[in-house]
């Protein structure tokens, strides 16, 4: 190798063969820095501050500045210059030929270049490259910008900035460009200005299927942007039997990075304007919120030709509206606030609207995984708002509440002598009388509690309630409700067994008020009631061990309950019938119950054990034991003193599948009253699949279950699934069926075809009597880009 001196005076050709053999013979590795220079005292260097990169060849020829050029380094074959992460932003360039400049930080690059830093993926021709600010300028060149997903070709790309790309005879897309294989869809521009957060403009473009031209626009401006910005997301189109031909365009703003506005105009064909409003912001961890809004002027109106749902009930209003949401916030030091909010202008709306952004399935579905509740049934016609604040310590729990109620159902009833002429008069209906108007509760207020005695390791609980209850027309009260109890261990006999007695009193005080033209059997004024409750339950715990295959075992938990339940009161003759504290059962019961529960144990490191619930398994029943002690009864009369025999099983025989099966049977003859059915199920590949399957001999049957034949058949089931994709096909549904009645409320069924970089689903959907088909189409990369990345507020 030349001496030292040599290298300093003139040295121009630098050649190593065989020497530190990397990544094959005849490799170079040199590292380029400021300190290197000076120790050298290579002439121009010491005065600029160099970044430090590598740079390795096979043949590296090093230039020094003259008098018509500067300084620099040619690396030939199999170029790499790269600049480590701990130095700055990673960046990597890879060619048959480099020319660097050091103190100018330029790079001229020909033959397979190839350039890689944490936002963009490059390929082209030759480049040429300002490592100090950079700009760029590729021809033949093909970019992949990694954030958005987007690739962009061009005969010419020059970058003016770290996020801004000029490009003639452009190429744009989110699939990959194959050369042997068109791309599935593309825009081709002659000229285009791209900033990464910022616009898209392309000049005379045009929209490919493939390689085939069908759509021509002289301008094409979209937003191209990573981040959430404002902006218009993407489309949905809709048609139906009652509505004709549906286009939503939503605009979304970006009001702050915990807040944003989303404003859905709806087009109905039918209908008119569907206007609605999203609103959601998050102001902690704990505290969010979400409000949604919707109005329309309803060109449509129910006639005794139209009715929705054919109920023969008309509504009579234009003006309609929904008001939904739901809010969180914590105010620290343990001080919550919630907000459930739900008004509509009539029974129909929610039902009437449901598809889209905004209808119930997709706002319940939002609210339950943001709130962890949903939106009440859209078929229900009283809809109920609440707004709450409490407070909780150590032991104690205060709470206030604004709670109202609203009576949506419509007053014009259909008459069956109607002559079905579009043209409604006078005698064709009538007025029904709606009853007394809804309770509301303003407000109500319960501090509940337990305190720690010293006797027998007894606790005091307690729970009272103050509540208004107020209505336009009907009977109201203010209402105050004490109920304090001892809790108290049993001894242990022998340690086998174990227990508790819990005791109570219950003082009810009421202030009746009458409202409008309702009016209380026994007039306004104060009345009382006093009630005595108890509550003994022993138990005890039996536990075995089955070893099974591959060192797991079976653990097996069985835990016999006999619960004694007695209440007493006195006289309710008096008291109005607000809610379920106004009247109280008396209870004389004793129940058994026979509990089952199964754990699956594996054999860890060092010995441990993990497990997890794999099954439980419940029997009960409850006797009656005021009606088992009847005395003189009739003829025949054999009491119904036993409740039905009430069956219970849970299994996760997965962690991602879950079941559970809950049945009862009539010890009096009739046989199954009730089967209940949930299952869901998540494979790990995708998909999901829920069941919801209900039968109820009688619909006034409630816990435990005594025998009686009050109320209807009630028997519906709720399935929904969505398959995993099996190439780039996916199925999805929704089942929802009153079997006791044939008729389907809702049902959907849906096809997804998702290949690279575009998808689209044909839906078609049934609600009550309405029919509709949905087609969404869904781009890669720009149809995230027009949904502006509204998700991760």
């Amino acid at each position: 190798l030349p001496e030292p001196a040599a290298m300093l005076n003139g040295y121009r050709l630098y050649e190593r063969r065989g020497v530190g053999r990397l990544s094959g013979g005849g490799r170079i590795l040199a590292v380029l820095l400021l300190g290197w220079f000076l120790l050298c005292g290579v002439a121009g260097a010491g005065a600029r501050g160099v970044a430090e990169w590598e740079l390795s060849a096979d043949r590296l020829t090093h230039l020094d500045e003259t008098a018509s050029e500067p300084r620099r380094i040619i690396a030939e074959g199999e170029v790499v210059l790269s600049r480590p992460a701990e130095l700055g932003d990673p960046l990597e360039i890879r060619a048959d030929w480099i020319s660097y400049y050091p103190e100018l930080e330029l790079v001229e690059a020909k033959g397979r270049v190839r350039i890689q830093s944490p936002n963009e993926r490059s390929e082209a021709e030759s480049a040429t490259l300002s490592l100090a600010d950079a700009t760029a300028t590729l021809t033949a060149a093909t970019i992949f910008l990694t954030d958005s997903e987007l690739y962009i070709k061009g005969a010419v790309i020059e970058k003016s900035g770290e996020a801004t790309y000029q490009l003639e005879d452009a190429w744009l897309s989110a699939c990959h460009p194959e050369d042997d294989c068109p791309p599935a869809w593309s825009l081709t521009s002659r000229r285009a200005k791209v900033t990464v957060e910022g616009l898209a403009h392309l000049y005379h473009t045009a929209f490919r299927v493939r390689e085939r031209a069908v759509a021509y626009t002289p301008y094409l401006l979209l937003p191209a942007k990573t981040k959430r910005q404002s902006g218009f997301l993407f489309p949905e189109w809709s048609h139906s039997d009652r509505d004709g031909f549906g286009v939503n365009l939503p605009y979304f703003f970006n009001l702050s990075p915990s807040a944003d506005l989303t404003l859905h105009p709806r087009y109905l064909e039918r209908r008119g304007l569907l206007a609605g409003a999203e609103l959601r912001y998050a102001a902690g961890p704990q505290s969010r919120g979400l409000l949604v809004a919707s109005f329309l002027q309803d060109r449509a109106r129910d006639s005794d030709r139209d009715d929705f749902k054919g109920d023969n009930l008309l509504r009579t209003s234009s003006n309609r509206y929904w008001l939904r949401g739901k809010a969180d916030h914590d105010f620290g030091d343990n001080l919550r606030g919630r907000l459930d909010l739900d008004l509509v202008s009539d029974q129909d709306f929610i039902q009437e609207f449901d598809a889209g952004s905004l209808g119930y399935g997709a706002l319940a579905r939002e609210f339950e995984g943001k709130f962890g509740r949903d939106l009440l049934e859209p078929s229900l016609t009283t809809r109920q708002s609440r707004l709450q604040l409490s407070k909780t310590g150590d032991s104690t729990l205060l709470a206030g509440e604004l709670h109202l109620q609203q009576d949506s159902r419509h007053r014009r009833v259909l008459l069956p002598g109607h002559n079905a002429d579009g043209v409604l008069e006078s005698g064709e209906f009538i007025l029904r009388d709606l009853g007394d108007t809804p309770l509301q509760a303003l407000p109500r207020i319960s501090f509940s509690g337990r305190s720690p005695l010293a006797l027998r390791h007894s606790s005091l609980v307690w729970q009272s309630e103050y509540v208004h209850y107020w209505r336009s027309r009907g009977v109201g009260a203010h209402r105050l409700d004490l109920h304090p109890r001892l809790i108290t261990p049993l001894p242990r006999a022998g340690g086998w067994l174990e227990g508790r007695a819990t005791t109570g009193v219950r003082q009810t005080l009421y202030q009746i008020t009458e409202h409008g033209a309702g009016s209380h059997p026994f007039g306004a004024g104060y009345q009382d009631r006093s009630a005595l409750d108890l509550e003994v339950n022993l138990a005890t715990t039996l536990l075995r061990d089955f070893t099974l295959a591959d060192s797991r075992r079976l653990e097996h938990l069985l835990r016999p309950n006999l619960i004694y339940t007695y209440q007493n009161r006195g006289s309710q003759r008096r008291l109005p019938e607000l809610d379920a504290v106004d009247h109280l059962a008396r209870k004389n019961w004793l129940t058994l119950e026979l509990n089952n529960y199964f754990e699956l144990a594996e054999s860890g490191v060092g010995g441990d054990y993990s497990s997890r619930p794999l099954a439980s398994f419940q029997l009960a029943q409850t006797y009656n034991l005021r009606d088992g002690w009847r005395e003189n009864q009739a003829p025949g009369d054999g009491g119904r003193e036993l409740s039905d025999l009430r069956l219970e099983l849970s299994a996760t025989p997965r962690p991602n599948f879950n079941l559970r099966y809950r049945s009862n049977l009539s010890v009096y003859g009739l046989g199954i009253t009730r089967h209940e059915l949930q299952g869901g199920y998540r494979p790990a590949r995708g998909g999901s699949f829920s069941l919801n399957y209900r039968y109820l001999k009688h619909s006034r049957m409630v816990e435990p279950y005594f025998h009686t034949t009050a109320g209807d058949e009630m028997h519906d089931i709720i399935a929904s699934f969505d398959t995993p994709r099996v190439g780039s096909f996916s199925l999805y549904g929704l089942l929802n069926q009153s079997l006791s009645e044939n008729h389907i409320a809702e049902a959907s069924l849906g096809l997804r075809y998702q290949p690279h970089c575009w998808a689209v689903d044909l839906e078609l959907r049934r609600y009550i009597e309405e029919s509709s088909v949905m087609v969404i189409f869904t781009l890669d990369t720009i149809g995230r880009f027009l949904r502006a990345h509204k998700g991760g507020i």
